[in-house]
């Protein structure tokens, strides 16, 4: 494992999500908005189309199809958990570094919500507001826990989320990144890095959980 929290190797999953969801599909508290979900079934069916059904057939042997292919609506709230364990499927099946397509599938996302309703929020957060904004503004994204912000000494930020499932801490941080860095090189920032650690903690409303930290440094 790396100081970043993120294992090392190309796994087929990422870390806390070897065994089985800690409850059903769609069933958890923790959520994020449709919208993720729509852009999601856009990923799914990409690569279907290019494995001849292939990531369909994980999703069935995972059961998560059913889930992860019904209708979301772009501004209701839906269970998250099961996200990680479909990039994982994506990447199984088009035998893809799960970590590299994470960070590409967050990009893209990043890029959109730019463009999309979200965009004079998210172009509000600057190198000098980072820290006071950035949190506020991602976690409009979803619903569980709150993103805090704090100013490093000699320049950065660190993010702070505590009681992140488990099973979502590392491809939630990947994602995460990928924000942060469109944000800040959208107003010229350069050389941007985020180490990010995750902490186990305890069991909350049923899952496993644990607190994300990530420190964020740039050149202006």
């Amino acid at each position: 494992m790396t100081s970043d929290g993120h294992a090392t190797s190309a796994a087929r999953s990422f870390l806390h999500c070897e065994g089985a969801l800690p409850c059903p599909a769609g069933t958890s508290p923790y959520r994020v908005k449709g919208e993720f979900w729509r852009q999601m079934a856009g990923v799914i069916s990409h690569h279907d189309d290019k494995t001849n059904g292939g990531v369909t057939r994980v999703l069935e042997r995972e059961g998560l199809a059913e889930f992860a292919t019904r209708s979301f609506l772009t501004s209701s709230l839906y269970d998250v958990l099961p996200m990680p364990r479909v990039v994982m499927a994506v990447a199984e099946a088009r035998s893809r570094d799960l970590r590299e397509l994470t960070a590409k599938m967050g990009r893209a996302s990043a890029e959109s919500q730019m463009s999309g309703v979200y965009g004079n929020l998210m172009r509000a957060v600057t190198p000098d507001n980072f820290a006071a904004r950035f949190g506020s503004t991602i976690t409009y994204f979803y619903d569980f826990v709150p993103l805090t912000g704090e100013d490093l000494p000699g320049g950065g930020a660190r993010l702070f989320c505590g009681a992140v499932p488990l099973c979502v801490a590392e491809w939630w941080s990947i994602v995460t990144g990928q924000f942060v860095d469109v944000l800040l090189t959208g107003h010229g920032a350069s050389r941007v890095e985020v180490d990010w650690r995750i902490a186990p903690t305890e069991v909350e409303r049923g899952v496993p959980c644990g607190t994300v930290t990530g420190d964020v440094r740039w050149t202006a």
